[in-house]
């Protein structure tokens, strides 16, 4: 029997994401946020609630990084993936039977590397959740640069391309 194997975000990224999160909200005065890190399953491999967040942002940073992680796109993503399955009749979150899945802003699909086969996307390795600020452009500015700070070969997609 073979086994499948795949990349996951490890901690060590998953701790420089956030500390680079941290660093780039207090360099912009933002206010304290939520962050959040799963592998590409959608399992918890950090996470961080700065003093002074609010206790809601804890779960929504946390279903927007699981959101962006299963299906393989940031949440603005999910959002153009639904309308699409809108105009075939479906009704968004509840077709889905997944009370973590979110469309809010600040959740982004963390790749690394490329795909073999026929498929030849970004790997998903995990996804990354912003929550606190209720301004998408901050939230989504937090993501991209804990996204960043993993260096070279390292991005995020918006869809499957």
């Amino acid at each position: 029997m073979t086994a499948i194997e795949y990349n996951v975000v490890s901690l060590d990224e998953a701790q420089r994401m956030i500390a680079a999160a941290v660093d780039y909200i207090k360099a912009n005065n933002l206010p304290p946020m939520c962050l959040w890190v799963c592998d590409k399953a959608g399992v918890t491999v950090a996470s961080m609630r700065m003093d002074g967040t609010a206790a809601r942002y804890v779960h929504a940073a946390h279903r927007k990084a699981y959101s962006a992680a299963v299906f393989e796109r940031d949440t603005a993503g999910i959002i153009d993936f639904w309308e699409g399955q809108a105009k075939q009749g479906h009704q968004r979150e509840a077709d889905w039977n997944d009370p973590m899945v979110t469309t809010l802003p600040g959740g982004y699909c963390v790749c690394n590397g490329r795909r073999g086969g026929n498929l030849q996307m970004w790997d998903v390795i995990g996804g990354f959740g912003a929550a606190g600020d209720d301004v998408e452009e901050h939230e989504n500015g937090v993501a991209e640069a804990a996204i960043a700070a993993l260096g070279e070969g390292y991005r995020h997609r918006r869809d499957w391309s």
